[in-house]
């Protein structure tokens, strides 16, 4: 399709050339289907989304402004990779802000909002069975957070940490790639969503830190593994 005729998502008018290249790099940075570190080449993407060089260039100072990708000298455009440092204190203040709205969610919930988590606790479990990809089962994951946070502090959620969740932590696809990973994974978002249903907001916002930290030692263990 041409990008001229690629709408915003709501129908109501054509995206320009250089917010085609935008949101569909932004959506792959997120998804994780373009890696930390990774160099991006203007021809390589202009010719992959049918477009000229300019509206890439635009579209790449955008996402620098935006802090995804960095300019250098010698390697051009590359996707910004975190510091260990970063990294460690970007999952504590995870724990810490997600605990506290597992725990708000849990005084605030109501029965539909209750069931809207079950349910997306209950599409996981069958993504999981059907054998879906990694990356399905990183972005189900990422709206299960998402949607517990939206409950807890619609404010927060959508001002703080859903900007958060798409610009800054890294894609959690090769955390999904592991059945053993995956079951304990979904055993701990059941733990949250119990005590949720259980009226147990301290509960809740243990088990939501533990899960947090968690999945940081195991991004921790394999970024070791790979010498990184």
């Amino acid at each position: 399709m041409d990008s001229s005729t690629e709408q915003s998502g709501f129908g109501q008018r054509p995206l320009s050339k250089a917010e085609y290249v935008l949101q569909r790099l932004r959506k792959e940075l997120q998804n994780g289907d373009i890696l930390p570190g990774t160099q991006i080449r203007q021809t390589e993407i202009s010719v992959r989304y049918g477009v000229s060089a300019t509206p890439v260039r635009e579209a790449l100072r955008r996402l620098e402004s935006e802090g995804l990708i960095n300019y250098s000298p010698h390697r051009g455009a590359t996707v910004t990779e975190m510091s260990r440092q970063d990294l460690r204190d970007l999952y504590l203040f995870r724990a810490e802000v997600e605990g506290f709205l597992a725990k708000l969610a849990t005084e605030r919930a109501n029965g539909e909002s209750l069931a809207m988590l079950r349910k997306l606790q209950d599409d996981m479990r069958e993504l999981v069975k059907e054998g879906a990809s990694a990356a399905s089962l990183s972005r189900q994951n990422r709206e299960f957070h998402l949607a517990l946070m939206q409950v807890g502090s619609p404010y927060i959620a959508d001002q703080v940490m859903r900007p958060l969740w798409e610009k800054a932590i890294p894609s959690s696809e090769s955390m999904w790639d592991s059945r053993g990973h995956v079951a304990r994974f979904l055993e701990e978002h059941e733990a949250v969503l119990s005590a949720m249903e259980a009226g147990q907001p301290e509960e809740a916002c243990r088990h939501m830190a533990e899960h947090v930290l968690v999945a940081f030692n195991e991004r921790q263990a394999r970024s070791g593994r790979s010498g990184k």
